[in-house]
């Protein structure tokens, strides 16, 4: 029996930084020392790590947008045997399809949950999305209802530092202790809550000092231990950020009531 949604419980289903930037994400995770994102790349892995190890897992990244992270998590999860992308954007679906062929990564991509079945994956991550929710806690039922019993859901959002979120794409945000109250105990176990900063210290990563020609060149030294060393510079080096910037939820489905 497929799963069936009544409507959209995205705000900004439209998403319009695909239809102005092409598909981004591809760019921000890529080699090129400028266009290359240590935010984004970090992110990614941070939650692709906390997908679980197990052979022969169905996964589904709810809200895959131009499918950048689908291909992180093929590459760091390797015993995922049947991987899915689901986002209402369907020019993140087309920009997702053609990157993920070029580059022949197996995934079946979706523009609607209707034609996905019930309690039928193990995984959901969903990474930087709820934020756009009109209706997180819609959302949050949605992908209970897509995981089998003990499936696990990866999902991160901006940690909250404004009354009003500075993105004009996010809905909302929450502080961190805020936002594993929106996962419903009934349905929810909360496995772990961690606040974490993918890449510390933004005002020194966005740096142009004039004593170097305004070149930013504390970006290009992270993206370059980003890209080359897979790892990132600041959590090399033992630093921590006073501001955490990124929250990460690892819960389970718990089963259903009898």
């Amino acid at each position: 029996m497929s799963h069936q949604t009544t409507r959209a419980v995205w705000a900004d289903a439209s998403f319009e930084k695909y239809a102005t930037r092409g598909a981004y994400h591809w760019a921000e995770i890529g080699r090129n020392l400028i266009r290359h994102n240590a935010f984004t790349a970090e992110r990614y892995r941070l939650v692709a790590d906390r997908v679980g190890e197990g052979q022969g897992q169905r996964l589904l990244d709810y809200g895959c947008g131009d499918g950048a992270f689908l291909s992180v998590l093929t590459a760091r999860r390797r015993g995922l045997a049947d991987v899915h992308g689901y986002d209402p954007n369907p020019l993140a679906i087309q920009y997702a399809h053609e990157a993920l062929h070029a580059r022949r990564i197996q995934v079946s991509l979706h523009e609607s949950t209707s034609a996905l079945v019930a309690g039928s994956f193990d995984c959901v991550t969903c990474t930087e999305v709820i934020e756009h929710a009109s209706a997180p806690a819609e959302m949050l039922r949605e992908i209970a209802a897509l995981l089998r019993p003990g499936g696990r859901l990866v999902m991160s959002t901006p940690i909250r530092l404004t009354e009003v979120p500075e993105d004009p794409n996010h809905v909302q945000e929450w502080f961190p202790t805020e936002f594993p109250e929106l996962f419903d105990q009934r349905l929810w176990r909360v496995l772990s809550h961690e606040q974490v900063v993918p890449c510390a210290a933004a005002e020194a990563y966005f740096w142009r000092p004039p004593l170097f020609l305004r070149v930013p060149i504390f970006r290009l030294a992270c993206n370059a231990v980003s890209i080359y060393a897979g790892t990132n510079a600041m959590s090399w080096l033992r630093m921590r950020s006073r501001l955490f910037m990124m929250q990460i939820v690892v819960a389970e489905r718990r089963s259903d009531p009898a």
